[in-house]
């Protein structure tokens, strides 16, 4: 376990164009310390190790598994051979970083995943959404073009602008092969990446964002996927009810608002926006600006946990019950 004032950042190797960040290996939490799992709470298992089959140690069939929990380091029977520590362990696949065409960087496998496989942990740093809220303020004053956030849970938000890993830089898609989960690990919840499918090496890693739009400025999706949405967002209410008319091919069209009344969309627990799986947070809404021209935009700044208060980003839908 990570104690407080444990250095848990490391030097990675960037490629060049890659906007500088502090890779870190762990979450890291703002104006609070990581909790200390009581005794009292730590979930144990009835696994038991079996010598000949070496994949009896907490798998499928592990109450702990089950549940999205990890086993906490000595009290699991099954000691070292324990399956269920992958968060703990950082067992991650092994992926790598490529210049996208036209949607920035992006995250590859470089290895063969299978379906269901854990690929990577979503961190950065652990913020209020109160915070959250400030800091996407900050980053829109200073014109932050790359931003990632996160939301965990309710109250709390990932942020990775400055400090986070390579999960920051998965992009979305309309049908992506990736999805997120929350796992409670040793008390606190963290954030997954798994995979959906089986994924073969040099395959891009993508997510849905699943995001909400609340008026503003639409931006194309440029995913590629044969049920791409066309816009981000564009499966959300808000959204549907504006009538978008645009023509294939140019990159400028215009939205007009419909005579509906506006209404305020509760968005439900377990939900990403890269703010990356949960609820996410109201800050981000803006007042619709009719007839309004705009060019596309694919910058990672609206894609990736937008700053702009004009989209919400969901994800982590296909997140399993907890």
């Amino acid at each position: 376990m990570m104690h407080s004032g444990e250095d848990i950042s490391n030097v990675v190797q960037l490629p060049e164009g890659v906007t500088p960040f502090i890779h870190i290996t762990q979450n890291v939490f703002l104006r609070r310390k990581h909790k200390k799992l009581k005794e009292d709470d730590i979930a144990i298992c009835q696994c038991k190790y079996d010598t000949s089959d070496p994949e009896s140690a907490c798998v499928e069939r592990c109450l702990n598994v089950l549940t999205n929990t990890e086993c906490t380091p000595g009290y699991c029977q099954c000691g070292d051979t324990c399956k269920n520590q992958i968060f703990q362990k950082r067992e991650y696949a092994k992926t790598k970083l490529f210049r996208t065409n036209g949607r920035g960087w992006g995250l590859l496998a470089d290895e063969n995943i299978k379906a269901g496989q854990f690929i990577i942990e979503y961190c950065g740093e652990v913020i209020s959404s109160e915070a959250a809220k400030k800091r996407s303020h900050v980053y829109e004053a200073h014109e932050v073009k790359d931003t990632y956030m996160i939301s965990l849970d309710t109250n709390y938000v990932i942020d990775s602008t400055r400090k986070g890993n390579f999960a920051r830089f998965l992009n979305h898609s309309c049908r992506p092969n990736c999805e997120t989960r929350k796992w409670t690990v040793l008390g606190e919840t963290r954030l997954g990446i798994f995979a959906m499918k089986d994924i073969s090496v040099g395959m891009e890693l993508t997510i849905n964002y699943y995001f909400e739009w609340y008026a503003g400025a639409t931006v194309r999706c440029l995913c590629g996927a044969a049920n791409c949405c066309i816009f981000l967002g564009a499966k959300s209410q808000r959204f549907k009810e504006y009538n978008h008319v645009w023509k294939d091919g140019n990159d400028r069209y215009k939205v007009e608002p419909s005579n509906r009344s506006h209404k305020n969309n509760n968005i439900g627990s377990g939900s990403t926006t890269k703010m990356k799986s949960q609820r996410i947070p109201k800050w981000k809404k803006s007042r619709c600006t009719p007839k309004r021209k705009v060019k596309s935009s694919s910058r990672k700044q609206v894609i990736k946990g937008s700053t702009r208060r004009s989209h919400q980003v969901r994800g982590d839908k296909t997140t399993k019950s907890l």
